[in-house]
């Protein structure tokens, strides 16, 4: 099975006033959940951070009104500006952050490394 990789935003948003319009979302805090579960046991592992958006040159004839926001479309900022800021050189991508959970997921399912008890130990001291 695939490592299910599933990006949100939490509920609560930063907003203001700018450019004349009202309650205009300029930080959110993003995260992204990822799991697989093999053989009945599932491992996960969870990100998350808090993002500027960029809300330069906003435009009244395509602003969408805070009231008819939706999740989908603010976590599609979110991502759109994780990506735009690697791009300028600032942090990962979205793609670099689920392919790091993969790998850590991996990780969680074969360990590199184990701790075992020394030779030497006795099971009742």
């Amino acid at each position: 099975m695939a490592v299910t990789h599933t990006w949100s935003v939490s509920d609560q948003l930063q907003t203001r006033t700018q450019d004349g319009l009202s309650e205009v979302v300029f930080s959110v805090v993003w995260r992204l959940n990822s799991e697989e579960t093999v053989d009945g046991k599932t491992y996960s592992i969870s990100s998350a951070n808090q993002i500027s958006l960029n809300t330069d040159n906003l435009d009244p004839a395509t602003f969408t009104s805070f009231a008819d926001l939706t999740e989908a479309q603010v976590v599609g900022w979110a991502k759109s500006t994780i990506d735009a800021n690697a791009a300028e050189g600032e942090g990962v991508t979205c793609a670099e952050w689920e392919a790091g959970h993969d790998r850590n997921i991996a990780k969680q399912i074969n360990p590199p490394t184990a701790v075992e008890t020394a030779p030497w130990a006795t099971a009742n001291p």
